[in-house]
C-alpha cells in the first residue's frame, strides 16, 4: 500500500510540474533573460507577449495583425477565429525555447499550429531583408488555414505557397532565380515537397519559390476556388479528395501538369530576359532595390537600438529618483 501511495504522489508531482511549465511559458516568462509584457489588439483576437524593450515592435505587429487578418481570413472563408497568441523572443536562445523543436538557422518566425501560437525571433526580423509585415502575414496564413481546415494534413508545398501568396512574398530576385533554375533544370519535383523542406538555405529558397508559383498557377483563373478547397478539406478530412472535387484532378496529376507548364513558360521568359539590354536594365533595378532595402534595414535597426537606450536611461533615472 505504501508503494502505491508513493507512485500516486510521483504521478501527481509530474502532472503539477508539467502544468507549471506550460503556464510559465504562456503566462509571464521564458528562460531567465526577461519577463513578458502583454498587449491585446482591439478588434481582433490577438494577444502579444514581448520583452519590455520591444514594446514598439509589439505595437507594430498588433497593427499588422489587425489590418491583415480580415483579408486572409476572408480569402479562406473564415468569419470569426480563435485567439492567437504571439510571442516575441529577444534572441535566438529564447526563440528556440519558445518553439521547443527543430528550426533552421535562418528561421525568423514560426507557427505552433497545435497551440495557435506565432513565435518571432526579434533579432532575425530586424536584420531580415523581408519587411516585418511579410513575415507576420506568412505565419498568420498558416494559423488561420489550420483553423479553417481543422488541422487536416496538407502538402507542405501547398501550405507554404499559399502563405507566400497571401503575404505578398515575391520579389524580382525570386523571379529571376526561379527562371534560371528552370532553365538549368535545377528545381525539385512538386511531389517531393509534400513533407519537410530542406534545411539548406539555398535549397529551401527554391522549394518556397516553386511552391509559390504552383499555388499561383492553381488559383490563377478562379481565386474563389481556395474557399471551396478549404471547405471540402474541412468537411471530408482529406486534402486529396477535396482537391479532386475542386479541380477535377488529384494533386499528383496537377504536379505532373505543372512540371510541363514550367518547362514551357519559364524557359521562354528566361530567353527573353537574357537579352543584353533588358538584362542590363534588370541588373540596375535589382541593385537599386537592394540598396534601398539595405538602407531601410539599417535605419530600422538603429531606431530599435536608440529606443532600447531610451528605455535603459529612463529606468536608470527612475532608480536614482527613488
Amino acid at each position: 500500500m505504501g508503494l502505491m501511495r508513493r507512485v500516486e504522489y510521483l504521478i501527481l508531482f509530474l502532472i503539477c510540474f508539467h502544468v507549471f511549465s506550460v503556464s510559465s511559458l504562456s503566462g509571464k516568462s521564458v528562460g531567465d533573460s526577461y519577463k513578458y509584457d502583454t498587449l491585446s489588439t482591439r478588434s481582433k483576437p490577438f494577444i502579444i507577449f514581448y520583452p519590455g524593450k520591444y514594446h514598439k515592435m509589439a505595437e507594430k505587429i498588433g497593427v499588422i495583425l489587425e489590418n491583415s487578418s480580415g483579408k486572409i481570413a476572408g480569402d479562406l472563408g473564415i468569419g470569426e477565429f480563435d485567439t492567437i497568441r504571439v510571442y516575441i523572443a529577444g534572441n535566438k536562445k529564447d526563440y528556440r525555447i519558445l518553439h521547443r523543436g527543430m528550426l533552421p538557422e535562418w528561421s525568423e518566425a514560426c507557427s505552433d499550429l497545435a497551440n495557435l501560437r506565432l513565435c518571432i525571433n526579434a533579432e532575425a526580423v530586424l536584420r531580415s531583408q523581408r519587411p516585418i509585415h511579410v513575415v507576420i502575414r506568412h505565419e498568420l496564413s498558416h494559423l488561420l488555414f489550420t483553423q479553417r481546415v481543422r488541422g487536416v494534413r496538407c502538402p507542405t508545398w501547398f501550405l507554404e505557397g499559399l502563405a507566400m501568396s497571401q503575404s505578398g512574398e515575391w520579389t524580382f530576385s525570386d523571379h529571376w532565380h526561379f527562371m534560371v533554375a528552370v532553365w538549368k533544370k535545377d528545381i525539385p519535383d512538386l511531389e517531393d515537397l509534400r513533407g519537410r523542406f530542406p534545411d539548406s538555405g539555398r535549397e529551401a529558397a527554391m522549394a518556397y519559390r516553386l511552391s509559390y508559383i504552383a499555388v499561383n498557377e492553381l488559383f490563377a483563373k478562379r481565386p474563389e476556388d481556395l474557399m471551396t478547397l478549404t471547405a471540402f478539406t474541412r468537411d471530408l478530412g482529406d486534402f486529396k479528395r477535396a482537391f479532386l472535387l475542386t479541380f477535377g484532378k488529384y494533386p499528383l496529376d496537377f504536379a505532373d501538369e505543372f512540371q510541363a507548364i514550367l518547362s514551357g513558360k519559364y524557359k521562354t521568359r528566361f530567353i527573353l530576359a537574357a537579352s543584353a539590354p533588358l538584362w542590363t536594365g534588370m541588373v540596375i533595378l535589382f541593385l537599386i532595390a537592394y540598396s534601398v532595402k539595405r538602407y531601410k534595414a539599417r535605419r530600422k535597426i538603429k531606431q530599435w537600438e536608440e529606443e532600447e537606450k531610451d528605455v535603459k536611461r529612463r529606468g536608470e533615472l527612475e532608480i536614482k529618483s527613488s
